[in-house]
């Protein structure tokens, strides 16, 4: 946008005083011609005032120019002012938001703590529940069919854990030891077989078995048996013979062991949390119990007054149910 005004004093704020007359502006700038006909463009952020007036002193120079230097700091100032409002509200709405998240996630930590918690509560309940209607027997037959089984329905995590790991462990090592020994006894009996495939191609070849004759002494014997190749087939087959032993035997052992875990450290019932009442009693099944009746006897003779006796009767003895 442009158009002619006329203008006599422009006031910098660096100082001094350009006169002349305005010929053009716009948003950022104007176009003055001097006194002395020529023209210079000048930037309106380093303009401090413009005065429409032809002629002033340098007083009112002087006041015109501390009058807008003080507006000026006036605006700056509540300008600075304005952005530590701004600021101090944002920073407030930040610390609110921040809060209010905290809270929320503090609750929802809290929601879910109690939701584990309860959770856990109500699996330990049914867990409870699971291991006070499991017999004896019934966790050592479970343990007996899956090694492990019994120990878990009965709530030991553990043991649940290690036998089967022990028998998984023992039974490979069985096989291992097995398989050895069959190659080992498996290569025993083919040794210089001439109806081997090794045989027939040593045959073919013009080299028959090695046929072995009787030693006529005994030192020739004992030489003959201890270059011959059988010996030491013959040891690695009952090398690995007992070793299966051992291995198939530990892993057999461990599984016994098992089952017998399974019956002898079958958890008793939790006494302490059961009630007065019968829906909340400890179950009969599978713990030693102990009845006490009394039994009513004849009146005590001559007594002033009528006095009876009780005899206790006490029965013992373990009920197993399964």
């Amino acid at each position: 946008m442009y158009f002619s005004l006329s203008a006599e004093n422009i006031l910098l704020k660096r100082g001094g005083t350009i006169k002349g007359k305005i010929i053009e502006q716009d948003q950022n700038k104007l176009k003055v011609q001097k006194e002395d006909g020529s023209t210079s463009v000048i930037s309106k952020a380093d303009i401090l005032k413009v005065v429409y007036k032809e002629h002033i002193t340098a007083d009112e120079e002087d006041k015109l120019r501390k009058a807008e230097e003080a507006k000026a700091l006036a605006a700056a100032e509540k300008e600075r002012i304005k952005k530590e409002k701004e600021e101090a509200e944002r920073l407030k709405k930040e610390l609110a938001e921040k809060e209010k998240a905290d809270k929320e996630a503090n609750a929802n930590k809290s929601k879910e703590e109690a939701a584990k918690k309860k959770q856990a509560e109500e699996d330990e309940r049914l867990a409870a529940e699971k291991r006070k209607d499991l017999t004896r027997g019934g966790a050592t037959w479970r343990s007996a069919v899956l090694p492990g089984w019994g120990q878990y329905r009965q709530g030991r995590k553990l043991q649940a854990y290690l036998y089967p790991s022990l028998i998984a462990v023992g039974l490979f090592l069985t096989y291992e030891q097995n398989r050895y020994f069959l190659n080992a006894k498996r290569d025993y009996n083919n040794i210089d077989n001439p109806y081997t495939q090794t045989g027939y191609i040593r045959a073919l070849l013009g080299a028959g078995p090695v046929v072995s004759t009787t030693p006529v002494d005994p030192i020739s014997a004992y030489a003959a048996n201890e270059v011959s190749p059988f010996k030491g087939q013959r040891e690695s087959v009952e090398k690995h013979y007992r070793n299966l032993q051992y291995v198939g035997g530990i892993t057999a052992a461990v599984y016994l062991w098992n089952v017998l875990d399974a019956f002898l450290f079958h958890p008793k019932a939790n006494v302490a949390d059961a009630g007065s009442d019968e829906d909340t009693a400890p179950d009969s099944k599978d713990r030693f119990f102990m009845r006490t009746t009394m039994g009513q006897l004849d009146a005590v003779p001559y007594s002033s007054v009528l006095e009876r006796r009780y005899e206790p009767k006490t029965n013992f003895g373990y009920e197993l149910q399964f």
